[in-house]
C-alpha cells in the first residue's frame, strides 16, 4: 500500500466517534454504574460528577498520555470539554477537572468501587455471547494468572511495601521496597484478553514475620472470582509456580479445569513417571500438529496414579522442530491439566497452553512498555496508586474492543501507538454532538473479528 494510499484510508477513520460507538454498545449502562459507586466526597464540596473524573481518568489511559500533569495541559480544549460532557452525561460541565482533583477524588475512593465497575463491564461482555465461540472445548473460559511488579523505591514507601535485600555491581548490599500485582486475564478470543480481578501483594504492617507472596495472593484472587462469578465454568492457566497440589486442590474446590506449566524441578515425581512410560512407549502421540509446524504432541493421563498424588495430573507436551541461522532447532513444552486428553482435544489444549506464554507476555508488556505506562507514579498515596492501577484495567478493556473492531488499523498497519495518538488528536480536534452519538446508539452495529 502507497502512502497516498493510506493517507486517503485515514480520512475515514473518525476516531473518537468510534471509539465511543464501541463504549456505547459494550457498555450501555456504563456511566450508571460509575454514578452507583460510593462517592467518598462531600457532596457540598463536589462541582465534578463520579463519572466527570472516572471517565477523564480513562480518557488519560486511552490516549497514552503518561503523567497527570501532561493531561491537564493535552486535556485543555474546548472539543474536550464539549465531548466530555457528551461521554459523562453531564450538561453543566465547564472546565476539566484538574489533575489535582482527580488525585484526591481517588485517594479516597475505594478500590473496591473500580474492581465492581470491571466486574460489570466484564459480565456484560460474557452476558453479550459474542465470544461464546472461543471457549476452550466449547464450554471453559480460560483464565491466565499472572504477576508483575509496578513500584521500586529505594526508602520505604509504605507501610504495606515488599522488601528484599540484593548485591549491587560493586558488591554492596542495598535494601530495595517495591509493590507487586497479580492479575486473573479473563481470555475472550486471541486479540482480545481483559482484566478479571486483582490483587495486590502487600504486608500488613511494617514489621511483620513473613512477607507476603504471589501464591498466597493468587489464592486470595481465587477465591474472589469464585465469589464474583460463581456459575462461570473456568479453567485456570498459570506457569509452573502454580504446579502445585495446593492450588489444585483449590481449581478443585471451586469445580474449575486447570492447565498448568510443567517444570522438572516443580514436580519431580511426575516428570519421573512420565518420562518412564515415554521409554516403554507407552504415551498417546499424534503428528502434524499446529498448521506450518507440524509438531508432535503427546500425552499419558492420569499419572498421579502411578506418582502418588491425590489430584488429577494428565500430562502432555509438544515438540516441534525449526530453521534459524541455518541451524535446525527444536523446542519443547509440557503441561499439567486436569481434562482428560484425548487425540481430538490434543491439539486444542496445545494452543490452549502455549497461548498462556504468549497472551500472558504480550499482557503485561503492553501495559508497561506500551500504551500505559503502568510503572509510572501518578500519585505518591497508597489507595491512589491501587485506584490508577485499577482505571488502567478499564481503560484497557475499552482500548481492546476498539482495537479489534476497527478495520482501518489492520488494513494499513497501523501501531498501536499510532491509533492511540490519533484518539487523543481526534479527542481534541474533533466536535460531537448529541445527534452523533443518538445515530451511534440506535442505527449501528458492532462485529468483531
Amino acid at each position: 500500500m502507497t502512502k497516498a494510499e493510506k493517507r486517503k484510508l485515514k480520512k475515514k477513520d473518525r476516531g473518537i466517534v468510534d471509539f465511543i460507538k464501541i463504549v456505547k454498545h459494550f457498555f450501555k449502562n456504563l456511566n450508571q454504574w460509575i454514578e452507583e459507586m460510593t462517592d467518598p466526597r462531600h457532596p457540598s464540596y463536589s462541582i465534578y460528577t463520579q463519572n466527570d473524573l472516572i471517565l477523564m481518568g480513562v480518557m488519560k489511559n486511552v490516549c497514552s498520555i503518561k503523567s497527570m500533569r501532561q493531561m491537564d495541559e493535552k486535556f485543555n480544549e474546548e472539543t474536550c470539554i464539549e465531548t466530555m460532557r457528551i461521554l459523562s452525561g453531564n450538561n453543566k460541565l465547564e472546565e476539566m477537572p484538574h489533575y489535582d482533583t482527580l488525585n484526591y477524588y481517588l485517594e479516597r475512593l475505594s478500590p473496591e468501587c473500580l474492581s465492581e465497575l470491571r466486574r460489570q463491564m466484564a459480565n456484560s461482555l460474557i452476558r453479550g455471547k459474542q465470544f461464546y465461540h472461543n471457549r476452550l472445548l466449547g464450554k471453559y473460559w480460560r483464565v491466565i494468572l499472572d504477576g508483575t511488579g509496578l513500584f521500586y523505591f529505594k526508602e520505604r514507601h509504605c507501610e504495606n511495601c515488599l522488601s528484599e535485600t540484593r548485591k549491587d555491581e560493586n558488591g554492596n548490599i542495598e535494601k530495595r521496597y517495591y509493590h507487586k500485582v497479580v492479575e486473573a486475564k479473563l481470555v475472550l478470543s486471541d486479540k482480545i484478553v481483559i482484566s478479571l480481578g486483582t490483587e495486590f501483594i502487600e504486608n500488613e504492617k511494617e514489621d511483620v514475620c513473613k512477607q507476603d507472596c504471589e501464591t498466597n495472593a493468587a489464592k486470595r484472587l481465587l477465591n474472589r472470582i469464585k465469589r464474583e462469578y460463581p456459575r462461570l465454568k473456568i479453567c485456570l492457566q498459570g506457569d509452573a509456580l502454580y504446579t502445585t497440589e495446593p492450588m489444585m486442590k483449590l481449581c478443585k474446590k471451586h469445580n474449575w479445569e486447570y492447565i498448568f506449566t510443567h517444570k522438572n524441578t516443580r514436580q519431580k515425581n511426575v516428570a519421573e513417571i512420565y518420562d518412564w512410560i515415554c521409554l516403554e512407549e507407552g504415551q498417546t502421540k499424534k503428528e502434524n500438529l499446529c498448521k506450518k509446524e507440524e509438531g508432535i504432541g503427546s500425552y499419558v493421563n492420569h499419572v498421579e496414579e502411578t506418582a502418588g498424588k491425590t489430584e488429577t495430573m494428565n500430562v502432555f507436551e509438544y515438540e516441534y522442530k525449526y530453521i534459524e541461522n541455518g541451524q535446525e532447532k527444536n523446542t519443547k513444552f509440557q503441561w499439567i491439566s486436569s481434562i482428560e486428553l484425548t487425540e481430538r482435544n490434543l491439539e486444542e489444549m496445545i494452543i490452549a497452553g502455549r497461548g498462556r506464554w504468549r497472551i500472558e507476555n504480550e499482557g503485561f508488556n503492553n501495559q508497561k512498555n506500551g500504551l500505559y505506562n503502568i510503572c509510572h507514579i501518578n500519585s505518591r498515596n497508597s489507595n491512589a496508586m491501587k485506584n490508577h492501577y485499577l482505571l488502567i484495567q478499564v481503560a484497557d478493556i475499552m482500548m481492546q474492543l476498539y482495537l479489534c473492531w476497527n478495520p482501518l488499523i489492520k488494513e494499513i498497519g497501523q501501531s498501536i501507538k499510532n491509533t492511540s495518538s490519533r484518539l487523543l488528536e481526534s479527542f481534541r480536534r474533533h466536535f460531537i454532538t448529541k445527534e452523533d452519538v443518538f445515530y451511534i446508539e440506535r442505527y449501528t452495529t458492532v462485529y468483531l473479528e
